[in-house]
């Protein structure tokens, strides 16, 4: 239980880090030329000619300079692996959990069918469960009159399909967090190939303007593949942990209940 509210803090921790970051304001200053006058007395910040032009502060918020940064190839590509990244979590969040795996009132009724020998009504209540712990109790106890062996087989044999259907949706939470940072260098990438572009096309040096556009994307692009690796890898060592401990205990119950057939 400790653990399950420690997730969840951190989740909402993470949450308003994020809402924070995209909420805050930065000054991006326009660039502009500024031609001097030759004596200092000349020159008024406060002149309306053609001698100077003054740079007014541009106040974008950080949610339109990166999705600007991102651009119409990057930008949906994170929305998207964002969007399946929120979606695993919670769907590996509901089905990694006790009651989900080994619902108590199911393990109850059935070892009180088991003690009074009520086999038939264990087996209907083991098979009425959708449960990984039902399908293996159901299971085994439909092969129980060809003997223990054939049971635990049988047993085993759900037990590694239950457990691999649940690795399974769990995995993409590591595709996730592989593809994050594999996506972020992609952006790296592109973003340097259009700076050296912008260097190999320019008859002069070019202006730092001119070259920001690129490295915006390099860096930006990194930044946010980053930003939704790190939680993805934090989520799938959390959920695997916490899968690999379920197992092991299912796998505990389950021998305990169904040793009484031993040597039948």
């Amino acid at each position: 239980m400790f653990n399950s509210r420690l997730f969840v803090f951190f989740l909402f921790c993470l949450a308003l880090f994020h809402f924070s970051f995209v909420s805050m304001n930065v000054n991006m200053t326009s660039t502009g030329s500024v031609v001097f006058a030759q004596d200092d007395d000349d020159f008024s910040p406060d002149d309306d000619g053609d001698d100077a032009v003054r740079s007014d502060p541009v106040t974008e918020s950080y949610l339109i300079w990166y999705l600007k940064a991102l651009g119409p190839i990057f930008a949906p590509a994170f929305f998207i692996m964002s969007v399946f990244f929120v979606t695993f979590v919670v769907l590996n969040w509901m089905a990694i959990t006790r009651n989900n795996i080994m619902p108590q009132t199911m393990l109850d009724q059935f070892t009180a069918q088991l003690e009074e020998k009520n086999y038939q009504e264990a087996y209907e209540t083991a098979k009425a469960s959708e449960s990984p712990q039902g399908k293996i109790l159901a299971a085994g106890l439909a092969k129980m009159g060809s003997g223990y062996t054939a049971a635990e087989k049988a047993m085993a044999d759900v037990a590694e399909e239950e457990i691999m259907r649940l690795e399974q949706r769990l995995g993409y939470l590591s595709v996730i967090s592989g593809l994050g940072p594999m996506l972020g260098l992609l952006g790296t990438v592109y973003g340097m190939v259009q700076s050296f572009n912008v260097i190999a096309r320019s008859a002069s040096a070019p202006q730092a303007n001119e070259l920001a556009e690129g490295i915006s994307t390099a860096l930006i692009t990194t930044q946010v593949g980053l930003f939704i690796a790190i939680p993805a890898i934090i989520c799938f060592e959390y959920l695997r942990n916490k899968l690999a401990l379920l197992v092991l205990e299912l796998n505990v119950q389950t021998e305990n209940l169904m040793s009484r057939f031993k040597g039948q």
